[in-house]
């Protein structure tokens, strides 16, 4: 799939250190195009160390001698930022790495526009990465002032972590705005692909009926919903929180009551029966999502509508 992005005129990649076998895959597929592509990488480490050891992995997985774009994810909380760029932190190391020539250019993740709006006022990064979509509109600002600085931006969430309805018109939402460079949308399969790339080369003007459904979505969903970022986790208890969150607006209303979906379900029950509601998940949630409430409430409603199937099947 991602050969066949390149072949269709995608040239900017964006994977990390986090995403698995990601960047294996796509050092496999584009080692014979390197000059021709951007490829963009990230790491969650904060000290020199430990960011030089995930870049010299990444050049390895990718299959090349230097990263177009290295960015430091997701820095959404002020300590972080400050241990990022005091004394033998991520920033200096990779302020050193690029003058060796392993980086070309530095960017930064974050789920906390605020605090972004302090950090790029420092002129250290080319690029910012922010969540943006038609319900997350916290991000405008940042994205505006990015523009007049001349900072890149890149719109990760387009769809909401897949939460939102109407795929096409998140997309043209987010293409149309004049303030974002790029978009990065997360594409499982050809037939995805095939999708995004008709979106890209159409109007992004709205219609009136994408007015009508950004709006259904918003009195459906609000500001309450998961975005499967799954920086919530790890749960002492294992509860799968996201799927949890998103299992009955995601996995149901997509495939109906599959075995596989029967087996998750079922598995959930008892771990969120064993909830500690300690609040860790709602500490490291970026978008402060009552998560401790929700698991009851969404485990609940599952329950009914499982109890509900088996109902109509008898």
């Amino acid at each position: 799939m991602v050969r066949s992005a390149y072949e269709r005129g995608v040239n900017f990649f964006d994977t990390a250190r986090a995403y698995t076998n990601s960047e294996e895959r796509i050092g496999k597929a584009l080692k014979d195009v390197r000059d021709e592509v951007y490829i963009a990488t990230k790491s969650v480490q904060r000290m020199g160390e430990g960011v030089i050891k995930d870049l010299d992995t990444s050049l390895e997985k990718l299959q090349t001698e230097w990263i177009d774009l290295y960015q430091l994810h997701m820095v959404s909380k002020r300590h972080e930022w400050e241990t990022v760029c005091g004394p033998g932190g991520a920033l200096e190391a990779l302020q050193s790495a690029r003058d060796e020539g392993k980086i070309r250019h530095l960017g930064i993740t974050t789920h906390n526009p605020d605090l972004m709006m302090e950090v790029l006022g420092t002129g250290v990064f080319e690029t910012v990465m922010v969540p943006f979509n038609y319900l997350t509109n916290k991000t405008s600002e940042l994205l505006r002032s990015c523009k007049d600085a001349r900072i890149g931006t890149i719109v990760m969430k387009p769809f909401g972590g897949g939460a939102l309805t109407y795929k096409k018109t998140a997309l043209r939402y987010v293409l149309g705005n004049d303030n974002v460079d790029t978009v990065i949308p997360g594409m499982m399969s050809l037939k995805e692909l095939e999708e995004n790339l008709a979106v890209y080369s159409d109007n992004y003007t709205l219609s009136e009926e994408d007015l009508q459904l950004i709006e259904k979505d918003r009195a459906k969903l609000g500001d309450v919903y998961c975005r499967a970022c799954d920086y919530c986790l790890p749960c002492p208890q294992g509860i799968p929180v996201s799927f949890v969150l998103r299992a009955e607006d995601q996995h149901l209303r997509l495939t109906g009551w599959t075995p596989r979906l029967l087996k998750q379900v079922s598995d959930a029950e008892d771990k969120v029966a064993s909830c500690l509601r300690c609040g860790e998940c709602e500490e490291r949630c970026p978008y402060q999502l009552p998560i401790r409430e929700l698991l009851q409430t969404k485990m609940s409603r599952l329950l009914d509508l499982l109890e509900k199937e088996k109902q109509g099947q008898s």
